[in-house]
Order: C-alpha cells, then structure tokens, then sequence
C-alpha cells in the first residue's frame, strides 16, 4: 500500500537533544558525543538495510567519511547553547516497488532537493522487505566549504520549501510507481483538500470521460485519514486492528470509487448527479408552457379573471383523503393541477367541475355563505386626513418638484439667492466664507496692497504709560536718603550718664 508520510523536524539544544544521538539510531551503530562525552549504542538493532551519506563535491572527506566525524564536527561548530544542529525527516517508501528501486528513489529525492543547495544528507534505510519500509535522513543547517561549515542558510528554514519538499517526494514517488507498473498514487495534500479539488472539477468539467474520474476521485477521498501510530506500538495489538479498520475503510472507499467511474464513464446522457450521496437522476422532459391569445389591451382587460378548469370529466382519478377525516374522501380530483385561462366574458372567477352531479354533491355538502355587508369607510376621519396631506406635502416637496421642476418654492430661491449674494466659495479653504472676508483677503494678497489706519491698529506701539519703579527693598547698595529720613533711619545710640 503506498501511502504519503514526510515531516520535517528540528534537532534543537534547548529540548535536550543532540545530533550525534538522533544519527546513531539512524544508523544504528554506537557513536560518542565528543562534546559531551555520552556514548549512544543502538548496534543491536537488525532493521538497517543500508546506509549512505550524500555530500556537495566541496566538502571535506574527512568530514563526510562516516556519521560518526559527520555529527561531531556539527556538534563541534554549534557555540550556542541553546542552538540548533540539524534538520531530520523520516518518509514512507512505496512497498509497490522493490529494494533497489525503493533505495534509488530515496537518494534521488535527496540529491536534487537537498544536496544540490549545499546540505548534507545521512541517510539510512529501514525494513524495506516489511509492510512498512522507510528512510530516515539528516541534514545539515549550514553551509559547507572546503575549508569546513560557514554560516547557517536561514533561506532553507522558509515554511514554503517544505511545502515545495513534499510535493516532490510525491511527483517523483508516482513516477516510479507508473514506470512499476503500479496504478497505486499518493498526493501530499490533505484528504480534505484533495475532495473539494475534485467536487470543484466536477461541477467545472464538460467532459463525460474527466467528470467521471473527478467524481471517482472525490468518492475515494471520501474518507477519515488514517491515524499515526508509534514505532513502539506497532505490534500491539490494538494498534493492528486500528491499522485493519482503517485499512478496510480506505479499500471500501477505493472499491466505491472504482464503481463510481464505471458508472458514470457508460452514461451518455445529461445527468444530475447529487455529490454528497452519488445518486443520479436523468434530467425531466422540458416542459412548454403555452399562454393561450387574449385580445388587445382595453379598458375591459382590468375587469377579467382567470378562470380555474378542471381535467377531463372522463378521466377518472382517485381522490384525495380529508385531513381533518382519514375515512372521507374529499370532492376535490386529484392528480393534476387545475389549468389557469382568461375567460373574456364576465368578472367572477369560475370553477368548472366534471359533472353536474359533481357539482350538487358539492352544493348540498357546502354551506351556503353568508353575504357580507359592505360597509362604507368614514371619510371623516382625522389619521386618514392628516396621512392623505402628509402625503401630498412629501410629493410636492421631494419628488414631483425635482423630476418635473412643477412647483418652485419661493422660499428656499429666496435664501439660496441670499447666500449667493453674502457668500463666496474659498477654493483654498475648500468651503464657503463670507463675501466682506473673501474680498478683504483677495486685496490684502495684492502686491499694491497699502494697509488702512485701522488695520494697522492691529499692532498697538508701546504703551504711552511710564514703566513703574521697581522695588528696591531687595537690593543690597542702599539708596541715598534725605536729611529727614537719615536722621529717622539710623537709630541713636544712647549716651553715658556724666
């Protein structure tokens, strides 16, 4: 079964991992860390089926000879703490295909989309012969030289080239499986996203031929995915029948699909195909409506009324249960719909019934009706008089007086008038000021412009006032005094008695 699995994850510093680590599981061999002195021992395992290491022509031997050199020297240049090493993926195998061909798709893969851009990749294969072959491979982070590693490529970490990634392991996976022979494809895309692909090519498609494959297509994508299980769980056994569930939903749905395109691809007809439950249904006979001639429009036209005729009196229809007594049957015929005319005689609408003994049955069952008497409105009535002027003074106002320019109000002339007398539109102002303001301007940006007395009032001159004295009582030079005040000011210093 060839299935579609690739993802794409990070060794990082920060959660405790480490490169030399994740390529002796790989590789399932025993490598020591040499930066940290831990040895990782994982040569008992038996599930190896080969190993290989894809590098750029300019990088070192001595650094590409084995994953042991390979993973330590990454681990040696990394300085930062908490940094990241190495990029790591592990993808499914098509089991159609053989070993050779299974080895030779995985390195081909890797060489053109990895180790063409400057990465080297470590690869190992695991379980080719099982029901679950796959590879598990490593990538560096940065670039390399002859001289070593450089500086990491930060284009490599874009969302966009793993999406770019996956949609090549998936073109070249489907190559090898056609030139296998095998009619088994796999897609990169999500279920979900490869059903409303299809439900959207089948209502765009003309063709008998593609519509049938698109509808094919979308009753095999018509399924729940199939769920992950864990390397550790796989020979539980609650994870084999997981597995033989999920396993037989996916040959139902493929089973389905293949019915679908049978029966789709052998219709010749236009059909109506309800997607959701793959039911078909011919298209109905077209049905043509003919109006029956009336004559040419006249004052009589608005006095007629269509006329209800009932089917063939001859035919003999079975009749239709009363809702409100399941054991009566009703008068009315059933099974066809009563036909619509204009009748050019008369004002009241007619139903005709198959017979006259139809029609007392009917007459003696319905009760007779009783006439209504027509009574006449006020016409005294305030809401409606008020309503009837409100609506005369909107239509007079608003809308006959701007369609048909009828009716002028004077008052409103009167004011535009006014306003276009006072005011003047500013076109730097972008609104309109008053005229006196606006000319005043106008004259005052003239280069001949003399400023009136008034205006120049506007900037007063000094005041006419003398600037009072300032206080002098803070400074320390006193100030000279006159004869009065000096002898006021100086205290007397007392005399000795004689």
């Amino acid at each position: 079964m060839a299935i579609f699995h690739l993802d794409f994850k990070i060794v990082k510093r920060s959660e405790g991992k480490s490169s030399v680590a994740k390529a002796a599981y790989h590789a399932r061999c025993r490598i020591t860390d040499e930066r940290t002195g831990d040895t990782y021992d994982y040569s008992r395992r038996t599930d190896l089926y080969g190993h290989s290491i894809l590098a750029p022509i300019n990088a070192p031997e001595h650094i590409v000879k084995d994953s042991t050199a390979l993973w330590n020297e990454v681990e040696r240049v990394e300085r930062q703490q908490n940094g990241q090493t190495s990029r790591f993926f592990d993808v499914a195998i098509p089991a159609e295909l053989n070993n050779d061909e299974k080895k030779k798709l995985v390195l081909e893969y890797c060489q053109q989309n990895f180790v063409d851009k400057g990465m080297i990749a470590d690869i190992a294969f695991h379980n080719l012969d099982s029901d679950n072959p796959h590879a598990h491979v490593m990538l560096t982070l940065k670039t390399i030289g002859p001289e070593g590693f450089g500086k990491k490529e930060r284009s490599w970490n874009d969302r966009k080239m793993s999406v770019l990634w996956r949609e090549s392991w998936a073109s070249m996976a489907n190559s090898y499986l056609a030139a296998a022979g095998s009619s088994e494809r796999i897609d990169h895309r999500s279920l979900q996203a490869q059903h409303d692909e299809a439900l959207f090519n089948v209502a765009a498609t003309l063709d008998n031929e593609e519509q049938a494959l698109w509808l094919a297509k979308a009753a095999e994508t018509n399924r729940p995915p199939m769920k992950r299980i864990h390397s550790a769980k796989w020979r539980s056994k609650t994870a084999k029948q997981q597995r033989a569930t999920e396993q037989a939903v996916r040959d139902a749905a493929k089973q389905e699909a293949v019915e679908v395109y049978k029966t789709f691809s052998e219709l010749d007809l236009e059909i109506v195909v309800d997607v959701r439950s793959f039911t078909v249904a011919a298209l109905a006979e077209p049905e043509q409506i003919v109006l029956p001639e009336t004559h040419s429009a006249s004052s009589n036209d608005e006095n007629q009324r269509p006329v209800l005729v009932a089917p063939d009196p001859h035919t003999r229809m079975r009749g239709v249960k009363s809702y409100r007594d399941k054991i009566k049957v009703s008068k009315v015929v059933a099974g066809k719909k009563p036909s619509v005319s204009i009748s050019d005689s008369g004002t009241n609408t007619i139903l005709k019934t198959s017979s006259s003994q139809n029609l007392n049955r009917v007459s003696r069952s319905a009760p007779e009706r009783v006439k209504r008497k027509q009574t006449t409105q006020h016409q005294d009535n305030i809401f409606k008089r008020f309503s009837a002027l409100l609506i005369d003074f909107f239509r007079d106002k608003f809308i006959w007086a701007k369609m048909n320019n009828a009716k002028v109000d004077s008052i409103s002339e009167e004011h535009d008038k006014r306003i276009a007398e006072n005011y003047v539109f500013d076109k730097v102002l972008d609104r309109y000021v008053p005229r006196n303001e606006y000319e005043k301007q106008a004259n005052f940006n003239q280069d001949g412009y003399k400023p009136t007395p008034d205006e120049i009032s506007r900037f007063p001159s000094r005041p006419k006032n003398e600037i009072p004295e300032s206080d002098h009582r803070l400074d320390l030079t006193p100030s000279s005094l006159n004869e009065s005040m000096r002898k006021n000011y100086y205290p007397k210093l007392p005399t000795s008695p004689k």
